[in-house]
């Protein structure tokens, strides 16, 4: 029997105080958890909080996924858009932290 080519899926996941995350993953639960990877926290804080915004079956490999620009790099995001997310998640970690501290979030 001829052996069925898997395609690949490109997912984007969001959270509630959470950056959006571009992730490649077979299924959805395999994205919850490269989300939570990529967020850098539990999977079981995350999991139920998670949801689908996007999802491109088939996804070409040198197309990012956030920006539509052509690169020569690993999937799914080019490294401009990589950087990009990576400092708008800590910028958010760093906002919620000092408003823990200041008292303006319980």
């Amino acid at each position: 029997m001829a052996e069925k080519k898997r395609k690949t899926i490109l997912w984007e996941v969001g959270c509630e105080g959470h950056t959006d995350a571009w992730v490649v993953a077979p299924n959805w639960e395999q994205a919850t958890v490269e989300a939570a990877r990529f967020w850098g926290v539990p999977w079981g804080q995350v999991a139920s909080k998670c949801e689908q915004k996007n999802k491109i079956i088939g996804a070409p490999s040198n197309v990012c996924g956030r920006c539509g620009r052509i690169y020569y790099g690993v999937m799914p995001l080019c490294e401009a858009c990589k950087l990009t997310v990576q400092t708008e998640e800590a910028l958010l970690r760093e906002s919620r932290n000092r408003a823990y501290r200041l008292g303006k979030v319980m």
